[in-house]
Formats: C-alpha cells, sequence, structure tokens
C-alpha cells in the first residue's frame, strides 16, 4: 500500500491495533503519523486518550503499559512512538504487538531503517505494516508533479524536473516549497512554471547552478568562467559542495546516454530523471557533445574536488578550489 492508501483507510474508519511505519523514506512515515496525530481522536478526546513519546525518551515496557490503559471517556486510545528506532528493548513489544488491545491504536513510526523482524512478524497477523521506501531519483521530478496537485498546483514537466534537481531526493524539502509556491501564486492561478519556481527556491536567474550545467553541456567556456566567478564572489550562497553534487549528477545523466540500451523516449526519461520532453532533448544534445572518455575524467574531477571541498588534504579556499575545478573539467 501507499501513504495515501493508509491514510484512506484511515479517513474511513478501517483502524488496526497496531501500525509499524519503517523504512529509509521519513516523509511519508511522518505524513501518516501526523493525520493519525491529528485525526483519530477529537481535541477534547486526545487530552485524556492520546500519548505521544519519542523513542529516547522512553523504553518498550512503558509503551506496553501506555498501550494496555483502558480509553476514558472515548472509543479508544492512540499511542505513537516517534522515533521509534531509539526506544530501547524495542523487541519486547513483539508479545504486545501479538495480542494488542483491540481499545488502542499503538503507532510505532521507526524512520530510516527497516523495523526488527520480530516486531513486522506479528504486525502482519495483528494489524498494518507500512515499508516507507525512497522515491528513485528518476522518478523525483513526475513524485513533485502528482505532489503539487495535492496543494491544488499544476507543475509542468519542465518545472518539476528543476525542483527536483535543485533540491535533490529531499520529499519534505520538495513538499515544503509547493507549499511556498502556493502561497506566492495569486488566488486565481494554479499554474506553476519554471521561471515561478527557479524565483522562489532563491536562484537567480542569470547566474544559477541550471546556467551553469547548460553553459558546460553546450561546451561554453565563456560562460562556464563567467558564472563560476560569480559563484565565487557569493560563494555562500552557492556552496562548492552543493554545485559539485549537482554537476555530478549532471554529467552522471550525459555518461548514462551513452550506456542507456536504446533511445526511446521511456529508456530516456530513465535517464535523465524526467518525463519532461524538453529536457530530454537538450540533454541529449549535450551528451552528444561529449565522448565517454571525456565524461569520466570529468567525474573524477568533481569527486577529488568533492573531497577538497569538505577540507581533506587542501588549505585551499572554496573559491580557489572551484576555480581549479572549473578549469580542469574544461581543459
Amino acid at each position: 500500500m501507499t501513504y495515501k492508501d493508509i491514510i484512506s483507510k484511515l479517513k474511513r474508519g478501517e483502524l488496526s491495533p497496531v501500525y509499524i511505519l519503517h523504512g529509509p523514506e521519513p516523509f511519508f512515515i511522518d505524513e501518516i503519523s501526523s493525520y493519525m496525530e491529528n485525526n483519530l481522536l477529537s481535541p477534547d478526546e486526545q487530552d485524556m486518550n492520546q500519548t505521544v513519546v519519542y523513542g529516547k525518551d522512553t523504553d518498550a515496557f512503558q509503551v506496553d503499559t501506555m498501550a494496555r490503559a483502558f480509553p476514558f471517556g472515548a472509543d479508544r486510545r492512540v499511542v505513537i512512538v516517534k522515533e521509534a528506532k531509539d526506544l530501547s528493548y524495542i523487541e519486547k513489544l513483539a508479545s504486545y504487538i501479538a495480542s494488542p488491545s483491540m481499545s488502542t491504536v499503538l503507532v510505532l513510526c521507526h524512520k530510516y531503517g527497516k523495523a526488527p523482524s520480530k516486531l513486522l512478524d506479528a504486525a502482519k497477523k495483528t494489524g498494518e505494516v507500512f515499508l516507507s521506501d525512497q522515491v528513485k531519483d528518476y522518478k523525483l521530478a513526475a513524485w513533485a508533479m502528482e505532489q503539487a496537485k495535492e496543494h491544488r498546483l499544476q507543475l509542468n514537466s519542465e518545472a518539476a524536473a528543476v525542483l527536483a534537481e535543485y533540491i535533490g531526493n529531499d520529499l519534505s524539502r520538495i513538499n515544503n516549497e509547493l507549499v511556498k509556491l502556493r502561497l506566492h501564486l495569486p488566488e486565481n492561478s494554479s499554474t506553476v512554471t519554471t521561471d515561478i519556481v527557479k524565483e522562489n527556491i532563491g536562484v537567480i536567474k542569470e547566474y544559477n547552478i541550471f546556467e551553469l550545467q547548460d553553459a558546460f553541456g553546450m561546451r561554453n567556456e565563456t560562460k562556464v568562467y563567467k558564472i563560476a566567478l560569480n559563484f565565487c564572489k557569493n560563494i555562500n550562497l552557492n556552496p562548492n559542495v552543493k554545485t559539485i553534487t549537482i554537476l555530478t549528477s549532471f554529467f552522471m545523466k550525459l555518461l548514462a546516454y551513452h550506456y542507456a540500451p536504446d533511445r526511446s523516449s521511456e529508456t530516456l526519461k530513465s535517464v535523465f530523471g524526467t518525463p519532461s520532453d524538453y529536457v530530454i532533448k537538450k540533454n541529449s544534445e549535450y551528451a552528444m557533445r561529449y565522448s565517454v572518455s571525456e565524461l569520466k575524467k570529468i567525474i573524477s574531477v568533481l569527486r577529488e574536488y568533492d573531497v577538497k571541498s569538505k577540507g581533506v588534504d587542501t588549505a585551499a579556499s572554496q573559491e580557489d578550489l572551484l576555480k581549479e575545478m572549473v578549469y580542469k573539467i574544461l581543459h
């Protein structure tokens, strides 16, 4: 099930006595647990019948006691354990989960990893287990477009690609940026263009990472140097680590183009991580300007300067490192 499937079941009143929400992607776990915290009980019922604790502040024995308590003036109790990965003696909850109280909804939010097998095996028989997987990088833009609909926004594929490329695989931040975009648009407008995305996520129109990518793609040395020098003047706004991360992703995609089994639309959507025909056409043209050996050399340079920009084996300034890196990429 997706996280939306679980929330839909909750809205219909189809509740289980136990929920284990686990996996590497925190966004979906937070969305489900937030809905439960705010909607399973009325505000009046929450005071006496809802307990929200953090794993590092309690242990499995206390959670067991909380879950076994009877509701007071309500049909059920709700016990939510956030950061359950830090819960002491967590496997001791397996016996409770195997035979839970039917008047309690126990929710374990086990983010950034797999919950213990004992708990999962028991919960599969008595409750719900939700594995929160990360969205693959090549699906981020499509996910952003779908998530935009939740905020009554129409995000075109190119704008979604920019949003995903700039932010990276951080679903919470992508969602927060969509919330901000909704607030900045006129009330009777829902269309989000690429320019609106760039303007509202703090990308300076002329000197930004996307213009730098395009300059490298076109092998326009003059423009590359011009943008890089501007980055040096505003290094706090354009930290090397972020610049290198995005450029590495860009050149890795150009390299992947050369190794793609075919040039079909579906294959290239996967290679470039976007459903945008415009971005796919542009990046395909960029890829053809570079040989495989050139791209491998560039990626090696980027990895070298990623380490140096983190302060390893160098005393050079961030500005000097950026200039050196750009020169090596171009030559």
